[in-house]
């Protein structure tokens, strides 16, 4: 389980967590709204020891991230992956060696048996074809898959994906909605998506809330969600400009 208990973190005046609350079990997919750019991605690397927060704690299966030994941060990471929004593969290694990265360094698996890994988590994704390519020579969708069966190869508890739409045209968009949802199918694992995409949002989730002003409102099922009658949920949904966010580059 992943829990946050009254998570603050400002940026100088600019206040982006205010006392978050939030629980993550097995089997759910948990999607934080909100727009670009207002820092709501900064859950997630609080989430993984990326950053401390100012007050609160975080919990990932019993393991206080806040307070943490190096040693206990390798273990909530080995048990919590992140995707990075821009999916952040090397670019002198060839998609099947950046797969294999977190199997390497965990020096746990004979060559013979990251490989096979390695196969079986490209071929889940329909990337094994383009296993001895480069970075630079796949598409911005490959892209995402090769990041994505980077993150499935280690086979963790939970996965954050931080913005994992963003960039990519819309039937790219749908195919990594359908991704994310094939990877949840299992229930066997959590996952938590930060996105303002929402057709991305009510495609996986099975909670959503809205990240606004360094809060979390009204987390619940797509369906109530929906039909929210807070004004802030009505006027994200509706597309309306103005939201009286303070904007953050994080």
């Amino acid at each position: 389980m992943i829990r946050l208990q009254d998570v603050h973190k400002s940026f100088g005046d600019t206040h982006v967590l205010r006392g978050v609350n939030l629980e993550l079990t097995q089997g759910e997919t948990l999607v934080i709204l909100g727009r670009s750019g207002t820092g709501k991605s900064v859950t997630l690397k609080h989430i993984v020891g990326l950053m401390k927060p100012d007050s609160g704690h975080i919990f990932v299966d019993g393991i206080d991230v806040t307070s943490a030994s190096n040693e206990q941060l390798q273990t909530v990471r080995q048990r919590v992956a992140y995707l990075f929004q821009t999916g952040a593969l090397v670019n002198w290694l060839s998609v099947r060696d950046n797969v294999a990265l977190p199997l390497a360094e965990q020096r746990k698996l004979s060559s013979a048996e990251i490989r096979e890994r390695v196969e079986e988590s490209l071929q889940s994704l329909s990337m094994l074809e383009a296993a001895d390519r480069m970075p630079s020579q796949i598409s911005g969708g490959m892209r995402k898959r090769a990041a994505l069966a980077r993150v499935l190869v280690a086979q963790p508890k939970a996965i954050l994906y931080d913005e994992p739409t963003a960039g990519l045209d819309p039937v790219m968009a749908r195919t990594v909605s359908h991704l994310i949802r094939d990877v949840q199918s299992s229930g066997d694992r959590m996952a938590l998506v930060v996105t303002h995409d929402l057709e991305l949002a009510f495609s996986v989730a099975t909670r959503i809330g809205l990240h606004y002003k360094g809060e979390l409102i009204e987390l619940a099922p797509p369906d109530v969600f929906k039909q929210s009658k807070h004004p802030v949920i009505r006027a994200f949904l509706d597309g309306q400009s103005d939201l009286g966010e303070e904007g953050l580059n994080q």
